[in-house]
């Protein structure tokens, strides 16, 4: 929802008179909260709360109400008052101002229409398109959920459960709908069709070998590459789990992947402008899915697992329940000195 002009000049009424500091006075706040004190990391908080606001308008028009961003990124806030070093000489403004965008955009991006797909299910959906590709050639016809299920060797459970994986990946009913909403060049389909040759491991040793690595890396997203130089150690380190990466960013296992992958597909994309890989641009006949073959009495995914009647997707993650609004305004608790007023 769209900020109103009273909501944003009483928030701003308010903050502005807490942000009343001294340098000598931060200072000391800095000392007292690196030592663990409550009351200090409040004020410190109170005195930056004006850094959130402009950063939750940058999201007003994403669905998520004005204040309720402004809680996102007052969340960041908090987290960037325990993870900050003064010591290091950095600004704690541009320091914090990372933090409180990245919670403003994790709340948004979970409450976006992203398509959400386990990676088995992707991957079972890529063998089934490549697989469905070449019967399409060979047989010059679409060819059947019977023919597909006994050259691959599948089951009816499991071919079920690439139906549910492929009806939830086309949602309305196109391939080449954007699979997310910070790109929209980059379809489904894209994500399904890439090819053996050209996995990341092979792509980025392509880029090593001919010194164009650190280029191609210049041209993605400042996170993209980061998760790709913390996933594959590209700057001397171990490689990381999407586990370990999502502790370090603040984001999910499950996100970490959809990044990694759509970073993976831009580089892809570098490498061919640069002649350094072909990607076959050309795009097969979108298969007929045929739904209802040998149906079982029960419906499972593509892990065996049994589907609630009544839904037609695969599984989605959902998000844990919200706070509750306002009570979090400003953050820490604290002792006598740092309680709110009650209302």
């Amino acid at each position: 929802m769209e900020p109103g002009t009273d909501t944003i000049s009483q928030y701003f009424k308010g903050i502005q008179k807490l942000a009343q500091v001294d340098r000598e006075e931060i200072h000391k706040l800095w000392k007292k909260a690196k030592r663990g004190d409550h009351h200090s990391k409040q004020r410190i908080m109170e005195t930056n709360l004006r850094l959130v606001v402009p950063i939750a308008k940058k999201y007003h028009r994403q669905g998520i109400d004005f204040l309720d961003l402004v809680e996102e990124g007052n969340l960041g806030l908090m987290h960037s008052i325990d993870k900050f070093e003064p010591k290091k000489g950095y600004r704690f403004s541009t320091y914090a101002s990372y933090w409180i965008e990245q919670s403003i955009r994790r709340a948004v991006e979970e409450q976006s229409k992203t398509i959400r797909i386990p990676p088995h299910a992707w991957e079972a959906l890529r063998k089934w398109l490549k697989q469905w590709e070449k019967m399409h050639a060979m047989l010059g016809r679409d060819p059947t959920l019977a023919e597909m299920a006994r050259k691959m060797h599948w089951t009816a459970r499991q071919v079920r459960g690439v139906l549910d994986a492929a009806e939830a990946a086309r949602g309305m009913g196109s391939l080449e709908a954007p699979i997310d909403s910070e790109d929209e060049n980059i379809t489904v389909e894209d994500m399904i069709s890439e090819s053996d040759n050209q996995s990341p491991e092979n792509l980025i040793s392509v880029l090593k070998l001919h010194d164009e690595l650190n280029q191609a890396l210049k041209e993605i997203g400042e996170r993209e590459r980061m998760i790709l130089e913390f996933r594959h150690g590209l700057t001397g380190q171990t490689p990381m789990t999407l586990e370990e990466v999502g502790k370090r960013l603040r984001l999910s296992r499950e996100r970490i992947r959809q990044i990694e992958e759509r970073a993976l597909l831009r580089l892809r994309r570098v490498a061919n402008r640069m002649g350094l890989i072909e990607v076959t641009e050309t795009r097969a006949a979108t298969p007929n899915l045929q739904p209802g073959w040998n149906t079982p009495k029960l419906r499972t995914d593509i892990l065996g697992q049994i589907i609630p009647e009544g839904r037609r997707t695969a599984p989605t993650t959902t998000r844990p329940p919200r706070r509750a609004p306002r009570l979090i305004l400003t953050g820490y608790k604290a002792g006598k000195a740092g309680k709110k007023s009650k209302r």
